[in-house]
């Protein structure tokens, strides 16, 4: 909240003319340390992530927001949150146990589905942590060429984001974010360490998206990077990339197929955790933002011209789904009663899949 300054001054001449020396005002606390503001209107606020925990649905968004629901995406609830930041990404490793990352390098852990949060980490933390492990041990070489990185988060404070979080198990996690921010832990985030070592990005390139398939690890990022680890996140290898351009997802289904999207429309699949891929034609150039599961044979997306699109496993090109209204669409999930429950910058969006045709199942609905 900005200060006022006259009244500031005003309050200064009364305190002086009463004989008392006038007090300072203390320092506005940072984002990343005030707790979110009360969202009044829950179904008009700006969210960016969902994912499920169990039956229940958890959003994440504007200044620290988390919302939940209980109803099937119906209604939602505000949850406790610990910071003002913008978050950009919650996962849930159990139905109960998740993660929310976001702006201001901030990780957050909830242990009852998202109704209360703790802070794990934020930027001020990361930028110590990367000092003190590249820095102060610039002695070994493998570490000596991170020290001027490290430098440099500490100068310029808690202003790089995390964009994605994923965790292999209850306990092995990493967060990735911008200008090449990767963070792992081994014990659930009660400890998060620095591995800007693990992987091979010189340029300090943004790391958009992780996603676990199988036993691999795989980062997407900017100007087409692409990284694999096959033991559980510790080390990563670039892999070739069939494009150039940025990627903003992955998305991994099962241990079979994995796909990565992103600027100008482009989508990728492979069969074979990142040795091959195959392009899938889309009907737009609209960046693809999100994507999830929506069948056993089918995956849908979400661009920025507002669209849903629907690719099956059997076809390499992405059609659009009828009957929904464009908007400004940053995430989507399908709920366990089968609706969809889609994210937007102006608040959450449930669609009832009999209802958007008639009584016949939305196109790629179907389990198979």
């Amino acid at each position: 909240m900005p200060i006022n300054f006259h009244s500031v001054i005003f309050a200064g001449l009364l305190v002086l003319a009463a004989g008392m020396p006038a007090a300072s005002a203390p320092p506005p606390q940072a984002a990343w340390e005030r707790p979110a503001p009360v969202v009044s209107r829950l179904g008009k606020a700006a969210l960016l992530s969902i994912a499920a925990a169990g039956k229940r649905l958890v959003a994440v968004g504007e200044r620290g927001l988390v919302a939940y629901s209980d109803d099937d995406g119906r209604t939602w609830t505000q949850a406790r949150t610990p910071v003002s930041v913008t978050l950009t990404r919650v996962f849930f490793v159990s139905s109960s146990t998740g993660w929310a990352v976001g702006h201001g390098g901030v990780i957050l852990r909830t242990n009852d589905a998202g109704t209360n949060w703790v802070k794990q980490l934020d930027g001020i933390q990361a930028a110590r942590l990367a000092a003190g492990k590249y820095v102060e041990n610039a002695h070994d070489p493998a570490l000596r060429r991170l020290a001027p990185a490290a430098s440099q988060l500490q100068i310029e404070g808690a202003d790089k984001p995390f964009f994605d979080i994923v965790f292999v198990d209850a306990d092995r996690g990493l967060a990735v974010g911008a200008y090449g921010l990767v963070f792992r832990t081994e014990d659930g985030g009660r400890r998060w360490e620095p591995v800007l070592e693990s992987l091979e990005n010189p340029r300090g390139l943004h790391l958009y998206a992780v996603a676990r398939i199988g036993t691999a690890v795989i980062i997407a990022g900017e100007q087409g990077l692409l990284l694999k680890s096959t033991d559980g996140g510790r080390q990563f290898e670039p892999i070739p990339s069939p494009y150039k351009g940025s990627y903003f997802g992955a998305l991994a289904r099962e241990a079979k197929d994995l796909y990565i999207f992103g600027l100008r429309g482009n989508a990728f699949r492979s069969t074979d955790q990142g040795s091959s891929w195959t392009r899938l034609q889309a009907p737009s150039s609209a960046s693809l933002n999100s994507a999830t599961t929506l069948s056993d044979t089918s995956t849908v997306f979400t661009n920025q011209e507002g669209q849903v699109l629907i690719g099956r496993a059997s076809a390499n090109s992405l059609r659009v789904a009828p009957g929904i209204a464009p908007a400004a669409y940053t995430a989507i999930t399908r709920t366990a009663a089968g609706a969809w429950v889609l994210t937007s910058l102006r608040g959450p969006v449930r669609l009832d899949p009999t209802s958007l045709s008639g009584t016949a199942p939305l196109p790629g609905d179907a389990t198979k």
